[in-house]
């Protein structure tokens, strides 16, 4: 399996779904995904589900979310339990409609349409191996916005401009909206610099969202795999690597350095730095609403209250990072005395058993 614990060394059970194809859940439905072979929808046809991948390919450069739901779905849906010729088939013909969908929009979309088609194979193929750990997750979402951001470099350079001039002319554009917020002409300098400083973060923010709608859409695709056994994780168990974890410290001690030497290290040691730690603050907080589902789903919660509650999470999350900092006290505390360690390694390389 690829993560839980025995029900004999003095630990909570382990929620059930670890692998999607389990016994259905109890405890406010809290569960992302039960099994739904018994009384779920039908299986996917292949032909549809190619279809539906082929047609978020088209809108991948227009639509990237909805196309990250589409490609996400019909290609696990069409690649689950079938060989490395049907998938590199799959991925093949996915990449090449990405291409003319990107063109058709204009040559500089091209590059954007292949990234948001290489995530959504990437998550689906993930999910399909059993392999989509948090770890996993994170270096998905990593990757996509260092290769965003690379492209957008590319065309800002053959451009003569660069990607931070961009953001500053959105803003340019919309002085007149902050004017009448208030805003004077010394906050607005200051809200340059912060845009020039932390545009980086955009693209982390659009890669963790596309990523969330190609997770979604092998989650619908989980549901409708009767005859084939596909691992699902378990959000209540989501726990972040300890590399993660160096990231995060590494960018908040380049941030206090900068604060504290400023004359020394340029505005480039803020950028790595903010931009890196502005990202790690989204992991850390599904850490947090992890920690926060666990504990609802293990004193049965209502569903509708868990809701309410998850929201309010949300909320605290944007005003105050309440449930970042719950995530970063729970990987020093382990909150949810979740193996760790050797322990963990140990269970992860257990023999799967049907």
């Amino acid at each position: 399996m690829s993560l839980g614990f025995s029900h004999d060394n003095g630990l909570p059970p382990v929620p059930e779904g670890m692998h999607g194809a389990g016994e259905p859940q109890q405890g406010g439905g809290l569960t992302l995904w039960k099994d739904q072979r018994q009384n779920g929808p039908k299986e996917t046809p292949f032909v549809l589900a190619c279809v539906l991948c082929v047609a978020g390919a088209l809108s991948a450069a227009s639509v990237p979310s909805l196309a990250c739901l589409l490609m996400g779905f019909g290609a696990l849906c069409a690649g689950a339990g079938r060989g490395r010729g049907a998938h590199a088939l799959i991925a093949a013909g996915t990449l090449v409609a990405c291409g003319i969908g990107g063109a058709f929009i204009g040559a500089g979309a091209v590059p954007d349409a292949l990234i948001v088609g290489a995530l959504s194979l990437g998550s689906a193929l993930a999910v399909e191996k059993g392999r989509m750990r948090p770890g996993v997750a994170c270096a998905i979402v990593a990757i996509t916005a260092a290769a965003q951001i690379g492209s957008a470099a590319a065309s800002a350079m053959m451009a003569g401009t660069r990607v931070g001039d961009s953001f500053i002319e959105v803003l340019v554009s919309n002085l007149q909206a902050l004017e009448a917020a208030g805003v004077d002409a010394s906050s607005r300098s200051l809200v340059e610099w912060a845009v020039r400083t932390f545009w980086p973060a955009a693209f982390s923010t659009e890669s963790m969202l596309e990523f969330l709608c190609a997770f979604a859409g092998t989650g619908l695709a989980a549901r409708r795999l009767r005859s084939r056994r596909v691992e699902c994780p378990d959000f209540g168990l989501f726990d972040l690597p300890l590399w993660v974890v160096a990231v995060f410290v590494a960018a908040l001690a380049g941030c206090v350095a900068w604060y504290t030497h400023q004359d020394t290290f340029g505005n480039v040691v803020l950028m790595v730095s903010g931009n890196a730690l502005l990202t790690v603050r989204y992991a850390l907080a599904a850490q947090g609403l992890a920690v926060l589902v666990w504990h609802m789903r293990n004193r049965k919660t209502p569903a509708f209250a868990a809701r309410l509650a998850i929201l309010a999470a949300l909320y605290l999350e944007v005003q105050f990072i309440v449930m970042s900092v719950v995530g970063l006290l729970d990987i020093w505390s382990n909150f949810r005395r979740l193996p760790r360690g050797e322990q963990r390694h140990a269970i992860q390389d257990e023999p799967k058993q049907d």
